[in-house]
């Protein structure tokens, strides 16, 4: 069969149980082995629902909601009914977005713990479980309207949505066979939920309700064969340079003396990204997206920011923000700003050995260490400096995101997720 469903506990909601239910059956029509994992404890923590199939673990909170659904990394949840009435997710309990982040952290952790009892002794060197995709999923769909502001953490989509998200999503460094796939559910002590998978194989096989895949799923598909991937190619680039032409947006690249803006640490979230707002032309990425760190002196290292510090008026010791990424030209720069609030000086080095950058495609962008403006950031204490980093290559055509990877300095290592789509 193509879909198996193994339970902790059978779901006590009936909404949660029919909506297992229905994606079973959608990912029985599709090619391969998925595994749908329901209503399991593991380190401690009940978790709602993990998909499994041969290149991607996903984890998942579940939530049904009837209304549109108001929610950010912080704070609670709101749904808004179509008669205005709003009622709080989850009360009295953490946000979806932090549920789904205790789940992650849980499951990986015993995966990676017993990863030698159900893997070879070289693949086991290699799998990282932490790799794993975490995602909140709307059921049954995600009403307009809705106002969902995450961080590139947690993923959400509706359950309308998850079908397709599951075809064309993997876990980099994830590769399991159907043998290791059916250890997972066995070490969390899950059983088959045997009525539900009668009932899935149960189903007619002579008139299947199609899935019906969103257009980028569906380009995704076509950029699999050489035809394809080359009239996108072409389409592609036609599309840019007629573009380029006539709509290019005359904002300027910040120069390295250009007068700073003030960094204000506003609202953190829970995490270490403190502020993202961004705008997105064709092949130029303008906002922020800052990172604040406090050095933390019993325990000698590099702390996030975390809201209930924030509110009682302390502030980070180093803000690192990530201003603008330009690829219009034959070459990749990044603008980068560091604020230093600590009494000694602060460097961020603009070189190769300092900043990673990829495209989760494969394709790295080494840093051209002499042409970056300057080669180091240097900030006084209590004062604000600007760089731009350059890359001397073109971005890939089919790049949709750029990572970026700050290494060792200023604070250690930190991560920012740039998206390249409009």
């Amino acid at each position: 069969m193509a879909v198996q469903v193994w339970i902790g506990e059978k779901p006590e909601h009936p909404q949660e149980r029919r909506a297992i239910l229905a994606l079973a059956q959608t990912l029985e029509k599709l090619e391969g082995l998925f595994l749908i994992l329901s209503n399991f404890s593991v380190g401690g923590r009940s978790i709602d629902l993990v998909i499994i199939k041969h290149d991607a673990i996903v984890i998942i909170e579940l939530k049904h909601c009837d209304g549109r659904v108001i929610g950010s990394v912080n704070g609670p949840w709101i749904v808004e009914g179509r008669n205005g009435e709003q009622k709080r997710l989850n009360p009295g309990r953490k946000n979806p977005y932090n549920q789904v982040i205790s789940y992650f952290h849980a499951l990986t952790n015993f995966l990676n713990e017993h990863r030698r009892e159900f893997l070879s002794e070289q693949k086991a060197n290699t799998i990282d479980f932490r790799t794993c995709k975490r995602l909140i999923v709307i059921a049954p769909r995600i009403e307009e309207g809705s106002q969902l502001d995450l961080d590139w953490k947690v993923e959400v989509r509706g359950l309308d949505e998850l079908p397709a998200y599951l075809i064309t999503e993997r876990s980099s460094e994830i590769e399991l066979s159907e043998e290791e796939m059916l250890a997972i559910p066995k070490l969390l002590h899950c059983t088959p939920w045997t009525e539900l998978n009668e009932v899935v194989q149960e189903q007619p096989a002579e008139s299947p309700t199609p899935v019906v895949l969103p257009w980028h799923t569906q380009l995704w598909r076509t950029l699999q064969t050489t035809p394809g991937r080359w009239s996108v190619a072409f389409a592609g680039f036609a599309l840019v340079l007629l573009l380029f032409l006539f709509l290019r947006p005359p904002v300027p690249i910040p120069r390295a003396d250009a007068p700073l803006a003030v960094l204000s640490v506003g609202t953190p979230s829970e995490g270490s990204i403190l502020s993202f707002n961004t705008t997105m032309s064709v092949c130029r990425w303008n906002g922020y997206q800052l990172i604040g760190k406090r050095w933390d002196a019993k325990s000698q290292t590099w702390q996030n920011v975390a809201v209930a510090e924030a509110t009682t008026g302390a502030s980070p010791d180093i803000i690192l923000a990530l201003e603008q990424v330009d690829a219009c030209g034959d070459w990749i720069e990044m603008t980068w700003s560091v604020q230093n609030n600590t009494a000694r000086p602060i460097n961020l080095p603009l070189r190769n050995d300092n900043i990673k950058i990829s495209d989760g495609l494969g394709n790295e962008y080494p840093l051209s260490n002499n042409d970056s403006r300057p080669s180091t950031i240097t900030v006084p204490p209590g004062g604000q400096q600007r760089g731009v980093a350059v890359v001397r290559r073109q971005l890939a055509a089919n790049a949709s995101l750029l990572r970026i990877t700050v290494l060792d300095q200023p604070f250690g290592e930190a991560s920012f997720i740039i998206p390249l789509q409009p």
